[in-house]
């Protein structure tokens, strides 16, 4: 009895312990978060300054599970969801201190596909393939294994696809392609939009840009969308290309160019883009001959609105 006794009491104060080193990590993390944030709003202050600048305010070096990060999302109250090129595993990380906050699954396994990009519409997530095929969810805890179904757009057939984001007011899937299969169009830069809901008719609609307008005078060989977000100020989208060449480009949902630029030096692999609504662009890379990284800057919004879209 003493001995059982003895072991009880063993166990407790091992449990209490635990738990007292969970509180701790996490008071640990929270404090880490805070002044990571504290640092970047005086690195912000001081960018509003010069607005012609492209240095970047901050940089979270990603683990090595994260080395293929190939897409970025901001939820609604702001948190990043990021994800690897190959495993159906998602990431949530603390914006103003690039900390992950958890991890979730989707499906046991999880499930594996050429996965690109991500995006959020309302309570669902849609996790886009290359080959135009949609993995549909919702959040999960940290450690859940999430249930999931396959939407296919019908697009792979057209394009090879790296980038999607959501636009709320026409509930539209937007993703430029970043291989034109079409030859009638392999001088364009051609952005697909599929609507989420309604007849097979009016689902499908897209844009297209010249390429040799894009270009411009910036000397690029050519240009292949590895990432699009929507720029909450304008409703603009914006891409980045990663290979050949790195770029940023601006355009209306009307089609219209309204910048392009070359993206900041030392992105080795850009894949990833997001702005939030406080103006903040994020690019993400993937591991190189450096770690994985999102980068933070200053993002200044063109003053061209877009053409609407129905």
């Amino acid at each position: 009895m003493r001995l059982a006794r003895a072991v009880t009491l063993l166990a407790a104060v091992g449990s209490v312990v635990s738990c007292r080193q969970q509180a701790d990590a996490a008071q640990s993390q929270a404090a880490e978060i805070a002044a990571r944030g504290h640092a970047l709003a005086g690195r912000l202050a001081k960018a509003d300054a010069d607005p012609t600048k492209s240095e970047p305010v901050a940089m979270w070096i990603m683990p090595p599970e994260l080395k293929e990060i190939s897409g970025l999302a901001l939820t609604a109250n702001g948190r990043i969801l990021a994800h690897d090129d190959e495993i159906g595993r998602i990431y949530v990380i603390d914006p103003r201190g690039g900390v992950i906050l958890k991890r979730f699954n989707l499906g046991e396994s999880p499930a594996h596909g050429d996965f690109e990009s991500i995006t959020i519409a309302g309570s669902n997530i849609y996790l886009l393939a290359s080959n135009g095929r949609l993995y549909e969810f919702q959040e999960g805890g940290d450690g859940e294994n999430v249930p999931y179904s396959i939407r296919d757009t019908g697009l792979g057939k057209d394009c090879e696809f790296e980038s999607i984001v959501f636009q709320a007011d026409s509930n539209w899937l937007v993703m430029p392609c970043k291989l034109v299969k079409d030859k009638s169009l392999k001088d364009q830069i051609v952005i697909y939009r599929w609507r989420l809901q309604g007849p097979d008719s009016s689902r499908v609609s897209t844009v297209a840009i010249p390429k040799a307008q894009a270009i411009g005078s910036n000397g690029w060989k050519d240009l292949r969308p590895s990432d699009v977000t929507i720029d909450p100020a304008t409703g603009n989208y914006v891409i980045i290309t990663s290979h050949p060449d790195k770029a940023l480009l601006e355009v209306t949902r009307g089609g219209q160019l309204v910048r392009s630029m070359p993206l900041p030096e030392g992105h080795n692999q850009p894949e990833g883009v997001a702005i939030t609504s406080d103006s903040i662009l994020m690019v993400s890379d993937e591991a190189t001959t450096k770690p994985a990284a999102i980068t933070l800057y200053r993002w200044h919004p063109s003053r061209t609105a877009p053409q609407q879209t129905k």
